[in-house]
This record gives structure tokens, sequence and C-alpha cells, in this order.
């Protein structure tokens, strides 16, 4: 450490940020967490590595050394660590058992907007309302579609209610949702035992089978048919056309519904026989509905 001037030293330590020095103080914690999903994460490491690396360095400037490293980045990097420190990822919006702190403004920072207790509150409201309403387990067509709809009906009540700012965290926060269902989907069936549908015309649109224990078992076959959507083409379509939808417009909305109808058409038909068409109708109906009631959840929300 020879050659360094103390007093210099010093000084340029108490023009730290005082927040910036308390964030330090805390870096044990906040390593034990997951990097946060923002843009900052790959800088938030650097720093943090800075932070806890202090082979070599005297124990009596080892603080000052780390500080001024820190201070060396500029105000504007800074303050991106600062407030990358304080920010909550967007899964604290749904998962209302997840501990939420405030920072040092007093507000919840999540997903890089900052909410108060209220705002925290409708956004949760907002989110698992919507959420209850979708399915957690095996996702067939129609539930590829309500988690578009629902994405659709969460973006639309946060731009009209919260701020721009807020807005964009919630609606990523949707989209972490719906994401989270599919993943658990994946994980369910690694633990399945399965084998690929390969009837010419159903397996087409629901190519996985399950295993049934013999134990449940009601029909000879040790595989069941199931209603696993697995045609990505047609998921991207339906999804396609409900992010393409004004969904507070009555008749873009009845125009979806005949669309959804015609798509959905020929993948039930090949899970009926020809004699059992009408049960065609009756779930296309039923899907019909649970989408409606997801639009109409719009209407019946209020902050």
């Amino acid at each position: 450490m020879t050659g360094i001037d103390i007093t210099s030293v010093n000084r340029q330590v108490k023009d730290i940020n005082q927040e910036i020095y308390a964030a330090k103080l805390q870096r044990d914690e906040m390593q034990a967490k997951a990097v946060n999903e923002n843009k900052n994460s790959g800088l938030q490491n650097a720093i943090a590595g800075k932070l806890s690396d202090k082979s070599g360095v005297n124990n009596a400037f080892s603080d000052t050394a780390v500080t001024l490293s820190i201070s060396a980045l500029g105000a504007e990097e800074l303050e991106k660590i600062r407030d990358s420190w304080n920010n909550h990822p967007v899964n604290a919006l749904y998962e209302k058992d997840k501990p939420v702190s405030r920072n040092a403004e007093g507000v919840y920072k999540i997903g890089g907007a900052s909410f108060n207790d209220e705002e925290l509150y409708a956004a949760r409201d907002l989110i698992t309302g919507v959420g209850s309403q979708l399915k957690n387990g095996y996702l067939s067509y129609r539930d590829y579609a309500k988690m578009e709809v629902a994405q659709k009906v969460v973006d639309d009540l946060a731009s009209k209610n919260f701020s721009e700012d807020q807005a964009k965290a919630i609606s990523r926060a949707m989209k972490d949702y719906n994401n989270n269902l599919i993943k658990a989907q994946d994980r369910m069936l690694a633990n399945e035992k399965t084998k690929t549908n390969d009837d010419p015309v159903s397996g087409k649109y629901f190519g996985i089978e399950v295993h049934v224990p013999e134990e449940v078992r009601k029909a000879s076959s040790e595989y069941a048919s199931t209603d696993i959507a697995t045609n990505r083409d047609l998921i991207a379509n339906i999804r396609d056309s409900i992010r393409n939808t004004d969904i507070s417009d009555k008749k873009a909305v009845n125009k979806l519904m005949v669309s959804y109808d015609d798509m959905m058409r020929p993948s039930y038909g090949a899970q009926y026989p020809v004699q059992l068409k009408s049960n065609v109708d009756d779930v296309i109906s039923r899907d019909v509905k649970d989408l409606i009631k997801l639009i109409d959840f719009s209407e019946k929300w209020a902050r």
C-alpha cells in the first residue's frame, strides 16, 4: 500500500454515496440471492466480485480500497448498482407469500418499478385474480388460449390503472407466471413414463400418451391418450390470433371466437369418432365460455 495518500483516501470514502456504502455492507446477504432478471445483472455480479475479493489487501485498507473501486465506475453506474440491489424480481407480484422489503426511499422496488402498499396490493390482486383461472398441470389448447387471454387482460388493465413503469413490470410478471405453467408441465412430463401417440389423426394434435398404473387402469391399454397440446403450429396460431385481437371490442372478440372454433374443430374432431360429433360442439362451447369469462374479468376488476 506504499504511496497511498491516507488523507485523500479518507476524503473520497466520505464522499461515497451512503446508500452504496450501506449496500456494500449487505453484500453477503445479496450474493446468496438469485441474480435479478434485468439488464444490470452482469454489472451487479462484477461489483459483487469486487466486494468479496479482498485477497492481498491489508485489512486496515480493505473497506477503503473496495469502496474506491466502486466509486471509480462513475455516478451513473453506481446508481444502476444501487437500483438493482434494491430491486425485487417480478415474481414478487404474484407470489403473495414472498417477503418484499422497502428500499431506502420507503417503497417496494419490483421489476424496476416503484410500488407503495396500495399499488402492490392492487398489482398482486390483478395477477393472482387472473392467474386463478389458469390451470397448473397438463396444458391443452384451451389452456394456452386462456394464458394468452390472461396476458391481454393484465396488459390492458395495467396500462389503464398503473404508471408506465409499473405496467411494464406487471406485464412481465404475468408473462413470467404463464411461462412457469409451461415449465411445471415439463417437470411433470419428465417424471412420467410416456410414449408417442402414433395415431395418424389424433397424434397430429395430441402426440403424448401417459402410462397408466395397473391398479387404476380401466382398459387393457398400458398408456392413455391425453389432451396435452403438442402441435406447436396450432398453439402459435391460437396465441397469435388472441394477441392481435382488441379484447375491449365486442365485435373483435366475437370474430376471435369464430376463428378459434375454426382452428380447434379439426383437433377436437380427431379426438372423437364421427358419431360423437356433438361432443366437439360441446367442448368448443365450453372453451369459448372460459375465454369470455376471462375477458369479462376486465369489467369486474376494480382497483
